[in-house]
């Protein structure tokens, strides 16, 4: 046997040995990193979406219904008897549907079949703001929870935090007065949960994740002072479509804070500057105290909007809630102050005073101050 022969059997017998080794302990397989989505929210530094977190959503989310009163207090405000109210109409659907009567349920609150004029038409913020609004607002928290880390359940953790500034808002808009109250029913056991399998289709995700751009225009709530108050703190849904043979122009509304329509012109490449009008639902009154039945007091309102890729930059909206004047608000990346740009407002109070506060990225407030007029209602 040559010497080459030799070293031609030594070369097939080591890829022999090799290929049954790697039989025997085969390599383990690479497992891909799980994708991370960027339709609703991507981390960008500046304007509305530096402040967008589970707590800055919790807090404007949760104490929205606040701006539709004159007090605004944090400390005595009635919380364990409100969650008894909410809680207590869960426990009790029957009774609660039986109270308010289920024809007015299904016409008023599930279905739409009557308008405000009627004393109806609480569906429709029903299907607005907690369908369609509050989940798009869970799928940006999903984005947000992927995008931090928490990849292994974060469509988990996005219904948790959805399900927390929910009931937080039931308790503060039903408040201790009624035993039962159909519409903390409704939103939290009907559409708040269809809004989580809603926004979990992949059709609707892709839908308002492309050419339509959905997306949270929060408010900067800050803690005031005197009465340690919360103030600017707001929820507010914004939707923007392109208009037909044009990328320059696009129509947008929104809905929450204000209901406003109007027309958004592209400003370079990143920046869109809007002009829209409409309406404020300043307060929420009851009409019917046997049912508890609700309507919406509407006040003309205007707004002005700046924004760079979706994320707002600077508000400007003539009034808002119970006493709120106009309002301009700068969010980081308008201003800077050394190293740093924080957010910043200010606020007319009608009948006079202004508000103003300087806002962190945690989405409160480090120094809110709130300066009221002393004509102006006193704080409890």
């Amino acid at each position: 046997m040559t010497a080459r022969t030799r070293r031609v059997r030594m070369t097939l017998g080591g890829l022999l040995s090799a290929a049954l080794s790697a039989c025997a302990h085969p390599a383990p397989a690479v497992t891909p990193a799980p994708a991370v989505t960027h339709r609703f929210y991507d981390s960008r530094p500046y304007g509305s979406e530096a402040e967008f977190n589970p707590f800055s959503i919790i807090v404007n989310e949760g104490f929205d219904q606040l701006r539709t009163s004159t007090r605004r207090n944090l400390l005595p405000l009635p919380y364990r008897a409100s969650a008894i109210v909410v809680l207590h109409s869960l426990a009790n659907p029957e009774r609660v549907l039986r109270h308010y009567g289920y024809r007015n349920w299904l016409r008023n609150e599930v279905f739409p079949l009557t308008t405000k004029a009627q004393g109806g038409g609480q569906w429709y913020p029903n299907y607005q703001l907690h369908l369609f609004g509050a989940g798009m607002t869970y799928a940006r928290l999903a984005e947000w929870y992927e995008q931090h880390g928490y990849t292994s359940h974060p469509r988990i953790l996005a219904g948790a935090t959805a399900f927390a500034f929910h009931f937080l808002n039931e308790m503060i808009e039903t408040g201790p007065t009624f035993r039962d109250d159909e519409d903390s029913l409704t939103d939290l056991m009907i559409f708040d949960p269809a809004s989580i399998v809603l926004w979990n289709q992949e059709w609707v995700l892709h839908r308002f994740g492309g050419r339509l751009e959905m997306t949270d225009w929060q408010g900067q709530a800050s803690i005031g002072e005197p009465g340690m108050t919360i103030e600017n703190a707001y929820s507010m849904v914004m939707l923007r479509a392109p208009l037909p043979r044009t990328d320059q122009w696009k129509v947008m509304t929104t809905a929450g804070n204000a209901f406003l329509i109007g027309i958004s012109r592209r400003v370079g490449s990143e920046y869109w500057l809007t002009a829209s009008g409409g309406f404020d639902p300043s307060d929420n009154p009851v009409i019917d105290p046997r049912t508890n039945a609700k309507t919406a007091t509407l006040l003309p309102d205007v707004g002005v909007f700046v924004d760079r890729n979706s994320s707002l930059l600077a508000s400007f909206i003539s009034k808002g809630g119970s006493n709120n004047g106009a309002t301009l608000n700068l969010y980081p990346g308008v201003l800077r102050m050394g190293r740093v740009s924080p957010g910043l407002w200010v606020q007319g109070i009608r009948g006079g005073g202004l508000r103003f506060g300087i806002e962190s990225r945690i989405g409160l407030g480090l120094a809110g101050f709130g300066f009221i007029p002393r004509h102006a209602p006193s704080e409890p």
